[in-house]
C-alpha cells in the first residue's frame, strides 16, 4: 500500500515525485506550502495514476498540467518479483511521457532519450558526457579491485579509493567494505579537500564560506549541469591543497537535504520562481 497523500481532484499545486519519506521532498513540500502554494509528495505509482496523456493530430496533451519536481528513487538492485518490476517500469514510462510533454515547469525534466540525465555511475563516462577531460583509470569489479598498478604521475592522486555501489560507501584501499558490491575504484588524493556547489538552472551556490572566487566554481558548475541535461543538481569539486585548482569529481542529480539547507536562503526563493513563474 502506498504511503503517499493523494491530493484532492481539484489540486493545482506542485507534485513532487519521490519516496514519501525522502527528506528533500518533505522539505520542499513544506517550504512551498509555507509560501502559500499547494504541494504534495507522491510515490511513482500514485503520481503515474494522477496524469493522463492523450495524442490527437500529432499533438500530445498532459492533464492536469501541474509543476513537478522529480526525485525518482533508484530501482532495487535485485528483482523483488516480475510483477512488481513490470508495474514499476510501466509507471516510470508513463511519468517519463508526462514530465517530458507537460507545458508546466518540471525540475530535471527528462530528455527524449532517457528518463534520467546523462549522469552515470561511472565517473569517467560522466566526465566524457559533460565535455570534461577524462581523469584517472576507473575499474569496476564484482570484488574489491586492487590498485591498477602504481599511481600515475598526472596529478590525479596517489590513493586508490574503492566504492561499494550497493551502499555508495567509499573507503581507501586496502580497507574493505562490509557491503556486497559491485565495486568501483579510482585514484584520488589521500586526504582530499572538497567543495559542493548546488546548481539550479543558471544559478549556483557554493556550500562553504571558503573564498574560492578565482576558481569560477559557480560558472563551471552551471555549465557541467547543463551539459548533463539537469536543472537541479550539485557538483562536488576536489580542491588542490594550495586552493589554486579544482577538479569535478561527482555530479549528484539528487542533492541531499544537508547540501540544500546550506544554500537554502538563495535556492528556496529561486526555486519558487521557477516552479510558479
Amino acid at each position: 500500500m502506498s504511503s503517499s497523500e493523494v491530493p484532492r481532484a481539484d489540486f493545482s499545486g506542485l507534485v513532487i515525485v519521490a519516496d514519501p519519506e525522502d527528506p528533500v521532498a518533505v522539505e520542499v513540500r513544506d517550504f512551498v506550502r509555507e509560501s502559500g502554494h499547494e504541494a504534495a509528495v507522491l510515490d511513482v505509482f500514485d503520481a503515474a495514476q494522477m496524469f493522463t496523456v492523450t495524442v490527437e493530430d500529432d499533438t500530445a496533451v498532459v492533464e492536469p498540467a501541474l509543476p513537478m519536481v522529480l526525485r525518482l528513487p533508484a530501482p532495487p538492485l535485485l528483482r523483488i518479483s516480475f510483477d512488481a518490476e513490470f508495474q514499476l517500469n510501466e509507471c516510470l514510462a508513463h511519468l517519463w511521457a508526462v514530465a517530458a510533454l507537460t507545458p508546466a515547469p518540471v525540475i530535471n525534466r527528462p530528455a527524449p532519450g532517457a528518463l534520467g540525465s546523462s549522469v552515470s555511475a561511472s565517473a569517467a563516462l560522466t566526465e566524457l558526457r559533460a565535455g570534461l577531460p577524462v581523469g584517472s583509470v576507473e575499474v569496476f569489479s564484482s570484488r574489491p579491485p586492487e590498485p591498477d598498478g602504481p599511481a600515475a604521475a598526472d596529478g590525479e592522486g596517489t590513493q586508490w579509493w574503492v566504492q561499494d555501489l550497493s551502499s555508495w560507501t567509499t573507503r581507501p584501499w586496502p580497507e574493505q567494505s562490509a557491503a556486497p558490491g559491485p565495486y568501483r575504484a579510482r585514484w584520488s588524493d589521500p586526504d582530499p579537500l572538497f567543495e559542493n556547489v548546488v546548481v539550479l538552472g543558471e544559478h549556483a551556490w557554493p556550500c562553504s564560506a571558503v573564498e574560492l572566487d578565482g576558481l569560477r566554481l559557480e560558472e563551471r558548475s552551471t555549465e557541467i549541469v547543463a551539459r548533463l541535461g539537469l536543472q537541479l543538481a550539485s557538483v562536488v569539486w576536489r580542491i588542490s591543497p594550495d586552493l589554486t585548482g579544482a577538479k569535478p569529481v561527482l555530479v549528484e542529480p539528487f542533492p541531499d537535504v544537508e547540501q540544500l539547507r546550506m544554500v537554502w536562503l538563495g535556492l528556496g526563493p529561486r526555486l519558487l520562481k521557477v516552479i510558479f513563474p
